[in-house]
């Protein structure tokens, strides 16, 4: 099946708030799946969606902070997990990263969420430093892109 990667619209939020609740964490101001910080999101065009036969499956929010670009939001719906789309959404976003003039990747990614493998196999580096937001730690990755 191939995977079709698009922005987003304000029709998809409710898709989009739906795969990013996968990724919930009960902790004061968890913002990923709210209504408004999505609808902001979408507003700012920095929301793809990753859909399988027109069904979105995936979704990637990015945004540039100074000389980086971040992955502010990746979730895949867990019925759609293992087939290649959290890798689809990392290609885009090392393209997107590249076409916006930029050559570094970032990406954050909460202790509960055990993601430390897949980003090291996607080609990023884990930094040292470690982050804590709501009282939640999380690992800070970074790939350059050349």
């Amino acid at each position: 099946m191939e995977i079709k990667l698009r922005k987003a619209s304000i029709q998809d939020k409710p898709e989009i708030v739906r795969i990013a609740s996968f990724l919930y964490i009960e902790m004061p101001n968890f913002v990923w799946n709210d209504d408004n910080f999505v609808s902001k999101q979408i507003g700012r065009e920095s929301y793809y969606v990753a859909e399988l036969q027109g069904k979105i499956v995936g979704i990637i929010s990015l945004r540039q902070r100074r000389n980086k670009m971040y992955i502010e939001t990746l979730a895949v719906d867990e019925k759609y997990r293992q087939q290649g789309v959290s890798s689809s959404l990392l290609e885009f976003a090392k393209k997107y990263t590249k076409e916006n003039g930029l050559n570094i990747l970032f990406a954050c990614s909460f202790f509960e969420y055990n993601a430390v493998d897949f980003y090291l196999k996607q080609g990023f580096v884990m930094l040292p430093v470690k982050g804590k937001y709501s009282g939640h730690q999380y690992h800070c990755f970074e790939m350059k892109i050349d």
